[in-house]
């Protein structure tokens, strides 16, 4: 791969996002896509509780020689599940060497899984118990940044598994003292994202919470009721690792704070579309550039350098570059890690639509400048 990073640069020339590539799925609705670390696959979860691994390397490695030529894709591993898919996370260090070609995913009533990318094989089982003894069900979690720990998130949990031991974590913090306390982090986790030095958690009650690698909880704070504090639904680092930026269910904003001032939000993206579904977001590799999917299908680039920095909570311009992606609402959305490739997939469910628009997993070149990381 590529040893430059690049920056989305959709104004140059005629250059224009163009699509590269198609699944041939419509009867599915998508409901998050990943791409690998090493940018060979994809990883998407449908409404079905099914995870697909779609082999991606042709596409990839097609615009990486200068064809931009439309190719299909096709999942060469599907993974069917017996309860509800909650979450799941690729291994950092994955790569096309079987030893590292593994994702952890975790199911309803199932204890985590690190599974075999190539056949959807179980390789460990790793599970936590609450006072009762009763098997808890993670309903959030991530890998740490150097791939040695899984954190999960549970109701009233948060646990650290080493990777290398089967079994119980190695720590589980209770997130608050008691029900009625009002310390701590309240709410189920609906959402953990690492870095290599913290790791952020926030659940369903719209509260957000920073935590130190043993799980213990160093800061906690709420999304601001004005910005749709109901609860937080996607949750992820800045290329910096000093921003953390936060979406919520039935809100129209994508809200960011400083980990160094957590007072009030340094930045504020609007997305149009109020829904109780999850929605991602990404970042280019430079962290300028924020793709944001929308409840009309289509996908938002927005350039967080227009942002005014010396006014709090200003709004990022309302006028970015944006391309209709979809039909539908866009749920899933992932950048590549070493080029321009934007993977976006659609789907919400409809009851009294009888032509839904049909819906995909796509993959999208992005006009763009390299340059030395």
């Amino acid at each position: 791969m590529s040893n430059n990073a690049y920056l989305y640069e959709y104004t140059v020339g005629s250059q224009r996002i163009e699509c590269i590539a198609e699944s041939d799925e419509d009867c599915v609705i998508y409901r998050a896509v990943e791409w690998s670390p090493d940018g060979t696959m994809l990883a998407a979860s449908t409404d079905d509780s099914t995870l697909r691994i779609y082999d991606a390397n042709t596409q990839v490695t097609q615009y990486a020689s200068g064809e931009h030529r439309m190719s299909p894709l096709a999942a060469y591993t599907t993974i069917a599940h017996a309860g509800t898919l909650l979450g799941f996370a690729w291994y950092p260090h994955m790569n096309r060497d079987p030893a590292a070609n593994c994702f952890i995913e975790s199911v309803r009533d199932h204890p985590l899984h690190l599974c075999d990318t190539q056949t959807g094989k179980v390789r460990a089982s790793y599970s936590a118990y609450d006072a009762y003894d009763t098997l808890m069900s993670a309903t959030a979690v991530a890998f740490s940044h150097d791939g040695t720990s899984i954190y999960a998130g549970y109701a009233t949990h948060i646990g650290r598994f080493d990777v290398h031991r089967e079994g119980p974590p190695v720590e589980l913090t209770q997130t608050t003292p008691s029900r009625r306390s009002r310390d701590g982090l309240k709410g189920i986790v609906s959402c953990l994202a690492t870095n290599n030095t913290h790791i952020a958690s926030a659940t369903l009650s719209g509260q957000l919470a920073l935590h130190t690698p043993d799980t213990q909880i160093a800061c906690v704070w709420r999304v601001p009721v004005e910005y749709g504090g109901t609860g937080v639904t996607h949750l992820r680092w800045a290329p910096n690792n000093i921003h953390v930026w936060a979406a919520s269910r039935q809100s129209e904003f994508i809200v960011a704070w400083d980990i160094r001032d957590l007072r009030a939000p340094c930045a504020v993206v609007r997305r149009p579309g109020r829904t109780m579904q999850r929605m991602q977001f990404a970042f280019d590799a430079s962290g300028r550039h924020l793709a944001v999917g929308q409840a009309d299908g289509r996908v938002v680039l927005h350039d967080l350098n227009a942002l005014d920095c010396d006014q709090s909570n200003a709004l990022v311009q309302d006028d970015p570059n944006s391309v209709q992606a979809h039909g539908d609402l866009v749920a899933g959305i992932s950048s590549h890690p070493y080029y321009p490739l934007l993977a976006t997939a659609s789907g919400q469910r409809r009851f009294c639509d009888p032509n839904p628009a049909p819906n995909c997993l796509r993959v999208w070149s992005v006009p763009a400048q390299y340059y030395c990381a």
